[in-house]
C-alpha cells in the first residue's frame, strides 16, 4: 500500500512535479500541526488537574499553599489518605481484571455463524466454528504474552484510578528478533537470527495522548494525535522505517527552530516528585496522527492503491516532526477503527477523559489536612501555660527573663510577688478536632465508594464482622463498588482491543483454521465475586446435581470439576485427566440405557436396605437400653422391698435388726438366690436380642455384596 517514495530530484520526478509534492506535504504537515495544537489547547485545563491529582497522590501543598502556612507559622504536616486508596483501588482492580490462572476475555461463535466454506450439517459446522474460536483466542493470546499485556494492562489501571484515564494501543506492528537453533544433516547446530513481524500492544501515557476533544468517547472521536518526545539519535534511526520521506526528515533535522505544539509536563512532575529538573534537555516532537486523510496527501506521501471513488474515506497515519511529514501510510485495519482504547475510573460526559480516585476525595484530603493541621497547632499551644510577667515587681538573678526550672528571682519592693506572675493555659480540643479528622476519612470512603476494608483494614463492630461468614459477606459487598471501574475496563479496553487483534488475524493471517464469525466475550465482571463464595456456590450445585438424577444429566461434571480447582487456585492441568487420556483408558465410554437404568435400580435398592439396617440397629440399641433399665429397676425394687419386709418384722416381733437378721438368714439367702435367677434371666434376654442384631447385620453385609457385585458386573 506504500513504497519508500522520497521527495528528491530524480530522473522520473520533474522540477515541477517536485514542487507540487512538496507543496502537498507543506500543507498537510502544516494543516495537521494546527490541528494537534487545538487539541493540546482545548485540553490544558485537563492536565492542570492532573498536576493537582499528583500533588495530592505524592503528599505535597501547592507553593502559594505552602508559602502561606510558612507566613502564619502554623504545622505544614500533610496526612495522605489519597495514595492509600488510589494504591487499594489499583490492586483490587488488577487482581480481579488480571488472574493469574485464567484469561478476562474469551472468543465465542455467534449465535448462528457462517460458515467458511464447504458443505457441512448443523453438527460439523457448529464443531468447526468451535475449534476456529478457539484457535483464534490462541492466537491472540500468544499475541498478548509476546507484548506482556498483563504489565501493560496495570500500567493502563494505575493511570485510570490516579489520573482517571487509561490508554492501550494496539495492534501495532512489531519487528522481533527471534535466535533459532537449527541442525544440518551432518548433525551441526547453528545458531540463526530470525525476523518476525507481529501485532503488538503499547501503554500510552495520557500526558501524550491527545484525541478529538470535541468527542464524548473513543468511538465518536475522529482522529487521535500521540505525542513522543525524541533526542537526535532516535530522530535519525527513523530513516530505517520503511516508508519515510528521506527529505523531509532531512529538514527536520536540519531545522534549529522550536516547534514544540505542547508543554512538556515532565519539569512539573520532576517538582511534585522531587527530582530536579533536567538542563537543556533538548528533544524533538514526534507526532503521531490517526484519522481521515485526503486522497491527494497520501499520494504525496507514497501511497498507492488509492482510488478515486467520493464515497470511500481513507484513514491512515500520519508521522510528523514539527510541521515535516516524514512519512504516511494507510490503516492497517479495514474496518478504519483507531488504534487507541481509553477506559475511565469514573466517566466524564462530556469528554474522552475521566476522574480519578484524587479528583474524587479532594474535599475530604483537604478537610484531613486542616483537621489535622489545627491538632498539630493546638497541641503546641496547650502543652504548656502562657506566662505573663511585670517586670517593674521582680527581677531575675541571672538578668535573663527566660523562665526554667528552679531559677531564683528578686524582689523589688514589698509589694505582692504573685501579682507579678500570671498563668493562662489554653484549651485543649484534640477530641473535637480529632472526630472531625476521622469524619474526613468517613467522607472519602463515601465519596470515592472505596470502604477502608479494601485497603487490607479490617472493620470493628457491626453484625458479622467477627466471623468467616460475616467477614466474607463484607467483602463481596465491598467488590460491588469496583463493578461500575471492572465494566468501564471491559467496554473501554478489553472489547475493542481484542477485536481489532481479531480483525487483524482476520485480515493478515494465512491459517484458515483461525477464521470465522465471532464475538469478543469480555469477563472482567464474572470474577467480581469472591472466591470463597464461588467455591460454596459451586459445591451446593454439586450437591444438588448429585441428588437429582436429571440435574445431574444434565451437569458437565468435568468443567465443575475444574471450576472448584479453578477457585481452589490449584493447578488444574496437573490434576484433571485429559479428555485423550479419558478417551484411552475407556473411562469416558458411557454405559448403554437399560444398563444406566439397572445400575440407577440398584443404587435405589442399596440407598433402601441402608435405610432399614439403619433403622433396625437404633430399634435394637433402643430395646437393649430399656430391658438394662428394667433390670436396674426391678432389682432396686426388690431391695426396697426386702429392706421394708425386715423392718416391719422386726417391729411385730418386738426384736432387734441384727437378731431378725440371724434368724431370718435362711429367707435372706432365698432372697439373693431370687434375685440372681431374675438378673440370669435378664442377662440371656439380652444375649438373645444382641444375637437377634449380629444376625440382621450379617444379612445386610451379604445383601451389599450382592449389589456390588451387581455394580461391578454393570460397570
Amino acid at each position: 500500500m506504500q513504497n519508500d517514495a522520497t521527495v528528491e530530484t530524480t530522473d522520473d520526478i520533474s522540477l515541477a512535479e517536485q514542487a507540487q509534492l512538496e507543496e502537498r506535504l507543506n500543507m498537510m504537515g502544516g494543516k495537521l500541526h494546527k490541528l494537534a495544537h487545538d487539541q493540546v489547547a482545548a485540553k490544558t485545563q485537563i492536565e492542570t488537574r492532573w498536576l493537582a491529582d499528583l500533588r495530592q497522590y505524592h503528599g505535597e501543598y501547592t507553593p502559594d499553599q505552602t508559602a502561606r502556612m510558612e507566613k502564619n507559622g502554623g504545622s505544614k504536616v500533610f496526612v495522605n489518605i489519597t495514595r492509600n486508596k488510589t494504591r487499594a483501588a489499583q490492586a483490587r482492580l488488577s487482581d480481579m481484571l488480571l488472574p493469574n490462572d485464567d484469561r478476562n476475555w474469551g472468543i465465542k461463535p455467534t449465535p448462528v455463524p457462517s460458515p467458511s466454506g464447504g458443505q457441512y450439517d448443523k453438527a460439523q459446522m457448529r464443531e468447526l466454528v468451535e475449534d476456529a474460536a478457539k484457535a483464534m483466542g490462541e492466537r491472540i493470546a500468544d499475541d498478548f504474552t509476546e507484548a506482556h499485556y498483563n504489565a501493560i494492562a496495570r500500567d493502563v489501571i494505575a493511570d485510570s484510578c490516579l489520573l482517571g484515564t487509561g490508554v492501550m494501543k494496539g495492534p501495532t506492528v512489531v519487528n522481533r528478533t527471534r535466535r533459532a537453533w537449527v541442525t544440518d544433516e551432518y548433525g551441526q547446530s547453528t545458531m540463526e537470527i530470525q525476523q518476525e513481524f507481529r501485532a503488538g500492544l503499547e501503554h500510552v501515557s495520557p500526558w501524550d495522548f491527545f484525541p478529538d476533544m470535541s468527542a464524548a468517547s473513543m468511538s465518536e472521536a475522529e482522529f487521535a494525535f500521540e505525542r513522543k518526545l525524541i533526542n537526535r539519535k532516535q530522530l535519525r534511526q527513523l530513516a530505517e522505517l520503511p516508508g519515510v520521506l528521506a527529505g523531509q526528515l532531512r529538514k527536520a533535522l536540519e531545522d534549529d527552530g522550536d516547534h514544540h505544539i505542547s508543554h512538556d509536563r515532565r519539569d512539573d512532575i520532576r517538582a511534585i516528585t522531587g527530582v530536579d529538573t533536567v538542563a537543556n534537555d533538548r528533544r524533538w516532537e514526534l507526532w503521531e496522527y490517526w484519522g481521515p486523510l485526503d486522497k491527494e496527501e497520501l499520494r504525496a506521501c507514497g501511497c498507492d492503491g488509492i482510488e478515486e471513488d467520493p464515497l470511500i474515506e481513507y484513514t491512515g497515519c500520519v508521522l510528523m516532526v514539527g510541521p515535516h511529514v516524514i512519512k504516511a501510510a494507510i490503516n492497517p485495519l479495514y474496518s478504519g477503527d483507531l488504534p487507541y482504547s481509553v477506559c475511565n475510573w469514573e466517566e466524564d460526559g462530556s469528554s474522552i477523559f475521566g476522574f480519578g480516585v484524587p479528583y474524587l476525595m479532594r474535599n475530604p484530603q483537604r478537610v484531613a489536612n486542616a483537621a489535622y493541621r489545627m491538632m498539630m497547632d493546638n497541641a503546641g499551644l496547650s502543652s504548656g501555660p502562657q506566662v505573663v510577667m511585670k517586670k517593674k515587681g521582680i527581677t531575675p538573678v541571672d538578668g535573663d527573663w527566660t523562665l526554667r526550672p528552679r531559677k531564683l528571682w528578686y524582689a523589688d519592693d514589698d509589694s505582692e510577688v504573685g501579682h507579678a506572675f500570671q498563668v493562662y493555659n489554653i484549651t485543649s480540643q484534640q477530641g473535637d478536632l480529632f472526630a472531625i479528622f476521622q469524619q474526613a476519612q468517613q467522607m472519602a470512603d463515601t465519596e470515592t465508594n472505596l470502604p477502608i476494608l479494601l485497603q487490607g483494614e479490617g472493620v470493628s463492630g457491626g453484625p458479622g464482622a467477627k466471623t468467616a461468614t460475616g467477614m466474607q459477606m463484607l467483602m463481596n459487598n465491598s467488590n460491588i463498588v469496583l463493578r461500575s471501574a471492572v465494566k468501564n475496563f471491559d467496554d473501554g479496553i478489553t472489547e475493542p482491543t481484542v477485536r481489532r487483534f481479531y480483525d487483524w488475524h482476520m485480515a493478515y493471517t494465512d491459517d484458515p483454521e483461525i477464521k470465522g464469525d465471532f464475538d469478543i466475550v469480555a469477563r472482567g465482571s464474572s470474577v467480581l465475586i469472591a472466591r470463597e463464595e464461588q467455591q460454596e456456590k459451586l459445591m451446593m450445585l454439586s450437591q444438588i446435581a448429585g441428588n437429582n438424577p436429571l440435574f445431574a444429566q444434565m451437569t458437565n461434571w468435568q468443567g465443575l470439576y475444574k471450576e472448584i480447582l479453578r477457585t481452589l487456585q490449584v493447578p488444574v492441568d496437573a490434576i484433571v485427566k485429559s479428555e485423550e487420556d479419558i478417551k484411552q483408558e475407556g473411562e469416558g465410554e458411557e454405559p448403554p440405557p437399560e444398563v444406566q437404568l439397572k445400575m440407577a435400580e440398584l443404587q435405589l435398592k442399596q440407598q433402601k436396605e441402608q435405610r432399614e439396617a439403619q433403622r433396625d440397629q437404633a430399634e435394637m440399641q433402643l430395646k437393649a437400653q430399656q430391658q438394662q433399665w428394667d433390670q436396674e429397676y426391678r432389682a432396686a425394687q426388690l431391695q426396697s422391698q426386702q429392706e421394708i419386709a425386715r423392718q416391719e418384722m422386726a417391729l411385730k416381733q418386738g426384736i432387734t435388726m441384727a437378731q431378725l437378721e440371724t434368724k431370718l438368714g435362711l429367707e435372706s439367702q432365698k432372697l439373693e438366690q431370687k434375685a440372681q435367677e431374675t438378673s440370669a434371666q435378664l442377662q440371656t434376654e439380652r444375649d438373645k436380642t444382641a444375637a437377634q442384631l449380629t444376625e440382621r447385620q450379617n444379612d445386610r453385609m451379604a445383601r451389599e455384596r450382592n449389589m456390588q457385585q451387581g455394580f461391578d458386573s454393570y460397570g
